[in-house]
């Protein structure tokens, strides 16, 4: 496949005239993907929980047949001691008015049994088996398959807070190296545009929704998008000059950078029309987008981060993203979309299943998490590679994903080995 980043550039020239298309208009990419129908087959075959396109549910919320024929029994039961009653009253002339009194007590009781006061229904405990192994992929080292976690969680984040305070009781700074390495568990498997070549990813807590940015020229768009079902709820196509890149929310604003057109593109965070001003201008290549709730926080294939103007998008400040390791340090390139987590900035960098764990006050990289695997299918070093990450900071739900996958990923994060 045609790396995406090294598509022949088009003329840059900006065109205001943008569209919106209609939810009816935005959904149904899925169905049309083999690719997608094929995924969720073989994710109910590892049991990992995935429903269906239409419909989803959550794990063990499957009919107890148990429950059901019980149920039948003892309707059944009811109706044969009526009958029994009814026919002894009249063999014995008993008034009609007792045998409808002796009825409605025994029916009572009954009643009374079969909603859990004499005993409770028998229960059926759906477990999630465990996944089998993973072949190697075609590079020859092994494929780990993720593990399945319950829906309840403590906090998808919970352990790097515990590393932080692992690293502030130790003096801070003053540890030379990365924390260890960060691995995953999954909680839970949702629907994705497998169309949609992501780029930017963001998690809005007012609607419960995700803001997604894609990209590739005559196919960028910016969307907001369900959760739950995967389906596009709004969207605004790009005009074909442009190749979107990462975007974030600031203060009722969504901006959504470009990857060589050098312009990054402002919409209002409720109807996607374009805000004012509509386009603001930077000197460097677009990749990710977030924002510490002060700055922007851009990316642009490099080690450095630029913290930028969220008015003016003049730079304020730049860091050098580096890893120590044996006391020498070494430049992280390749940085691309972003994500602030519990004060931390997280990338994903470029062709690799890893996420980078950055301290935004110097750019020292504190830690990598370890998702190979996450996504069984091997990708032969193609762009449909990890590439996405939102958190939701209020009830700490981590979500990945990556450029034209079917699944969208909730995890859990936990020590490594």
């Amino acid at each position: 496949a045609m790396d995406g980043k090294e598509m022949t550039r088009m003329a840059p020239e900006i065109d205001a005239g943008s569209r919106v298309v209609a939810p009816k208009e935005a959904q149904g990419l899925m169905d049309e993907s083999g690719r997608a129908s094929e995924d969720l087959r073989r994710d109910e075959e590892k049991g990992w929980g995935t429903e269906s396109l239409n419909e989803m549910q959550p794990l063990g919320s499957v009919r107890n047949p148990i429950d059901r024929q019980r149920a039948d029994d003892e309707e059944g039961g009811i109706v044969d001691i009526i009958r029994s009653i009814t026919r002894l009253s009249l063999g014995r002339k008993i008034c009609l008015a007792c045998t409808l009194l002796t009825v409605i007590i025994i029916s009572a009781v009954i009643g009374a049994c079969t909603e859990g006061n004499c005993g409770q229904k028998p229960t059926i405990i759906v477990e999630v088996p465990t996944p089998t192994p993973a072949p190697p992929s075609a590079s020859g080292a092994p494929s780990q398959t993720p593990a399945v976690t319950p829906q309840s969680h403590s906090g998808a984040t919970k352990i790097v807070s515990e590393l932080q305070e692992e690293r502030a009781a130790a003096g801070g700074s003053g540890i030379a190296g990365a924390d260890a390495m960060l691995s995953f568990s999954v909680v839970k498997v949702y629907n994705h545009d497998s169309e949609a070549f992501t780029q930017g990813l963001e998690y809005m807590s007012d609607s419960s929704t995700f803001v997604e940015s894609t990209g590739l020229w005559g196919k960028s768009s910016i969307r907001e998008v369900d959760i739950t079902t995967g389906n596009v709820l709004k969207k605004r196509d790009l005009q074909p000059q442009f190749f979107g890149e990462g975007c974030t929310v600031f203060q009722g604003k969504i901006y959504q950078l470009t990857w060589r057109e050098r312009v990054c593109l402002v919409y209002d965070r409720n109807t996607l029309a374009p805000a004012d001003p509509p386009q603001l201008h930077y000197d460097t290549d677009g990749w990710g987008l977030t924002t510490d709730g002060q700055f922007l926080i851009m990316s642009d294939g490099s080690a450095t981060l630029y913290f930028r103007h969220p008015i003016t998008f003049a730079v304020s400040r730049k860091v050098s993203v580096h890893e120590v390791v044996g006391g020498d340090s070494h430049p992280v390139t390749q940085i691309n979309e972003l994500e602030m987590v519990r004060g931390e900035v997280w990338a994903n960098i470029w062709h690799t299943d890893r996420i980078a764990r950055i301290r935004k006050e110097d750019g020292f990289l504190l830690g990598w998490i370890d998702l190979t695997g996450i996504n069984p299918r091997n990708y032969a070093g193609g762009d449909d590679v990890l590439n996405g990450i939102a958190w939701d900071k209020e009830n700490d739900r981590l979500w990945v994903t990556g450029k034209t996958w079917a699944r969208l990923f909730e995890i859990d994060l936990i020590r490594k080995g």
